[in-house]
């Protein structure tokens, strides 16, 4: 049967007949197994096919196979005959027009339209067959909305991946072994700051990359890991490193690389692979944290420890009280040249340091308020420094570089002063064995937000900076992390309390300021200190020292006047000085017990002297009720342990005088004069 004959009888004949069987006895002699002449086995073939097949001429279509049937929605009766453009989509019916006014074979995409109009991508080759003069084209069809809608999902899933890792900064890379030699997409490059138009493309021998981009110290934790997973026998190998490295532009950052293998058959790695993601900001920001978790346990135990010295000078006042005041009492019973007066003199000398003391770990709690004043701190700092220049060795050098272009600070004179004594003692301290170099400085400064983000206490507000540097011993990053501990000290025992950077650090605190302590052993250390500048202060003021008042005479009059105190031996010893002075004390253990006393009789006592923390009833909310009572009562509030709420609370109540203790004569005097209107003796 001829070629021609083939087309035509499938043109005008073809059927869904079952195909038909095979002769029974083949020939298989000459070119193979003979198939039937008449042309059956191919119109079966084109019958049954997998894919939609179509026959038309100029257009037109002569048969459709039932896939093709299948795939449009048609019936062949429906579609032989007609234009085959009607089952294009309108947009690429012109793509159709130009292909068979060619009458070309072609290979293309094409919208088509389902029956019920729905559309479809399918891909569209057609073959041109001359037969007998007439071009007859045959079309294979294959649906490709489903590959298409893979393709598309798959691409959507790709680009989703590249921009998770890119967002999560995630590159890859391969290593081949044999080839040494190293493949990158481009994220991976982008974590190296550098692009693969800029390398010559996405591949890198390895020893190029470790030269670039791994420091000399680095090298060995990598080649360990690229060892361990070339030697390798476990084909689920999987590793997890990290390690620092070295950006194009020359910076540094860290890099957390997961590693995995590919084995050949014998068994042996052939490559190395992973994912490398550039951890840097996190760990920078667990650094952080790590940082501010530091700062909040040291703020939480400086509060507690706070808390603790606060009751407890609480106590040791109310007990200097009673001694110094006694010592002086006794003193003053003591005719003068007595044997005894030396010893008494030596006793209230003890008396005052341990005061002293007190007042330091009040300092530290921060319940000691003090009157601060907008003040120039170069004075402050030169005054200080040659105090403690008077007590330096020869070997030492004092150096300091004071900025005249600083505003002043909201300050304590003394406290500031304080903290120059107690850094520069410690400098000294660091410098003793090889002499060296005491710098300080003062100048103003902009905490840049590098500074306030690797020290958080420093704020934008603290524009002025003072600054104590040493080149002495330096210390290490344990001693560092203690050295604002209380009782904290590397020094011999004897030649140091470890009190004195806890109070530099309270001090600071209370200031509103922030300290920042950097050292390196063997090159010293250096305090920066940071203060906001004074608001609205133009000029600075010079600290005072007020006068001594020392009492003369008994200007009591055998007044009547009322203590109020829970303790004992305040009780005790100011009853007596009380007397000293003239009054007649009516002394009561219980506000409660004072307060019904002064109801039943209230013109009876010219003033009050209470104590401002007491059990049942504060010494503040006693003088609410005694004022309520008789208006403009004279009236004085002690304590060994006030606030700054307390100030604010006793002034609300009325009460202007305030007397600290542990106080002496002349102090309890001033204090009555000042209640009482009487004039200075």
């Amino acid at each position: 049967m001829s070629q021609m004959t083939q087309v035509t009888s499938l043109a005008t004949d073809c059927t869904n007949e079952p195909i038909m069987n095979p002769p029974a006895t083949p020939s298989t002699s000459g070119q193979g197994v003979s198939l039937p002449e008449d042309g059956t086995f191919y119109r079966h073939f084109f019958a049954v096919a997998f894919e939609g097949m179509a026959v038309s001429e100029n257009g037109r279509i002569l048969d459709f196979n039932a896939e093709a049937l299948r795939a449009f929605g048609y019936t062949r009766e429906e579609l032989i005959g007609t234009e085959l453009v009607r089952l294009v989509a309108p947009e690429s019916r012109a793509a159709v027009a130009t292909a068979v006014a060619a009458n070309s074979d072609a290979l293309y995409v094409l919208t088509f339209l389902h029956k019920d109009g729905s559309r479809f991508e399918a891909e569209a080759q057609a073959k041109v067959v001359v037969i007998g003069g007439r071009h007859l084209r045959l079309t294979v069809l294959r649906d490709i909305t489903a590959r298409r809608q893979s393709e598309e999902s798959l691409h959507d899933s790709q680009l989703r991946l590249r921009l998770a890792m890119g967002m999560a900064r995630l590159g890859q890379w391969e290593l081949d072994l044999a080839a040494n030699r190293f493949t990158f997409d481009d994220t991976f490059l982008q974590l190296l700051g550098t692009n693969a138009v800029q390398e010559g493309g996405h591949t890198m021998m390895a020893d190029d990359y470790a030269r670039r981009f791994i420091p000399p110290e680095e090298m060995a934790v990598v080649g360990r890991e690229i060892a361990a997973a070339s030697a390798t026998t476990d084909p689920d190998y999987n590793s997890r490193v990290e390690h620092r490295f070295i950006r194009a532009d020359g910076s540094r950052g860290i890099m957390l690389v997961q590693i995995a293998v590919v084995k050949d058959a014998a068994g042996r790695t052939v490559r190395t692979y992973g994912v490398n993601q550039d951890v840097t900001e996190q760990r920078q920001a667990e650094q952080q944290r790590i940082r501010l978790e530091t700062q909040l346990q040291q703020a939480q135990k400086m509060e507690a420890l706070g808390t603790l010295a606060g009751g407890i000078a609480h106590d040791f006042n109310n007990i200097l009280t009673g001694i110094l005041g006694q010592l002086q009492l006794t003193e003053m019973d003591i005719p003068p040249g007595h044997p005894s007066r030396a010893g008494l003199a030596e006793a209230a000398k003890a008396g005052r340091r341990a005061r002293e003391l007190v007042a330091r770990i009040l300092a530290f709690s921060r319940h000691n308020p003090r009157d601060r004043k907008p003040l120039a701190l170069g004075p402050v700092i030169s005054e200080a420094l040659q105090l403690l220049r008077a007590s330096l060795p020869a070997t030492i050098e004092i150096r300091p570089q004071i900025a005249p272009d600083c505003p002043p600070v909201l300050c304590d004179s003394a406290q500031i002063h304080q903290i120059l004594m107690n850094l520069g003692t410690n400098a000294v301290h660091a410098m003793r064995e090889r002499g060296g170099v005491l710098t300080v400085s003062l100048a103003r400064v902009s905490p840049s937000t590098e500074v306030r983000r690797q020290h958080p206490q420093v704020r934008a507000e603290h524009i002025v900076r003072l600054s104590v540097r040493d080149n002495g011993s330096g210390m290490d990053e344990t001693v560092l992390k203690r050295i604002f501990e209380p009782f904290f000290t590397t020094k011999e025992t004897g030649q140091g309390t470890g009190l004195g950077l806890t109070m530099v650090y309270s001090i600071i605190q209370d200031h509103l300021g922030a300290i920042v302590a950097e050292s390196t052993p063997g090159k010293g250390t250096v305090f920066d200190l940071y203060f906001p500048a004074a608001a609205g202060a133009a000029r600075p003021v010079n600290p005072t020292t007020p006068p001594l008042v020392l009492p003369t005479g008994q200007f009591g009059r055998g007044r009547r006047l009322m203590l109020v105190d829970d303790d004992e031996d305040v009780r005790g010893v100011g009853a007596s000085m009380l007397r000293r002075l003239g009054f007649l004390p009516a002394v009561y253990a219980s506000p409660l017990e004072a307060l019904s006393a002064f109801r039943a009789a209230p013109g009876e006592v010219c003033a009050v002297l209470s104590d401002l923390t007491m059990p049942g009833l504060t010494g503040v909310e006693l003088a609410r009720q005694l004022t309520l009572i008789r208006p403009g009562l004279p009236m004085i509030l002690a304590s060994g342990y006030l606030d700054n709420q307390a100030m604010v609370d006793a002034k609300q109540s009325g009460v202007n005088h305030i007397i600290r203790k542990p106080f002496e004569l002349h102090d309890l005097a001033t204090q009555l004069r000042a209640v009482l209107g009487e004039p200075v003796a």
